[in-house]
């Protein structure tokens, strides 16, 4: 039989977040307040499109004046593709998102920084 030694680590990763699989947290920023949000929308389009590229596990609300958006997805998005693909889109719902952008960023909330 096979003998097994357990390795205890020194230290433990606490700068990951999980749920299930590797997630990766993005900020969208549609510049335009407001973005439109019915169902043929910019927001529409632009989950849509993420959703073609990633598994979104989570969305957040619309903040900063309804134009910024943080999603979780699983792996790792390359936020520069996200960010081309976005932009790629157009003018959608009379929303430029040809100067869209995407921001990698964790998961991290300050309680001086708690959306209610």
């Amino acid at each position: 039989m096979a003998d097994l030694t357990k390795v205890h680590p020194a230290a433990t990763t606490s700068d990951v977040e999980m749920m299930g699989a590797n997630m990766s947290f993005f900020t969208v920023d549609y510049v335009n307040a407001n973005a439109s949000t019915g169902p043929e929308g910019a927001q529409a389009a632009t989950h849509n499109c993420i959703s073609y590229h990633n598994n979104v596990v989570a969305i957040g609300p619309m903040l900063d004046s309804n134009s910024q958006q943080t999603f979780a997805v699983e792996g790792t998005p390359v936020a520069a593709t996200l960010q081309a693909a976005i932009r790629a889109l157009g003018t959608v719902d009379g929303v430029n998102l040809g100067s869209a952008t995407v921001t990698d960023t964790k998961l991290g909330i300050l309680t001086a920084a708690v959306v209610s």
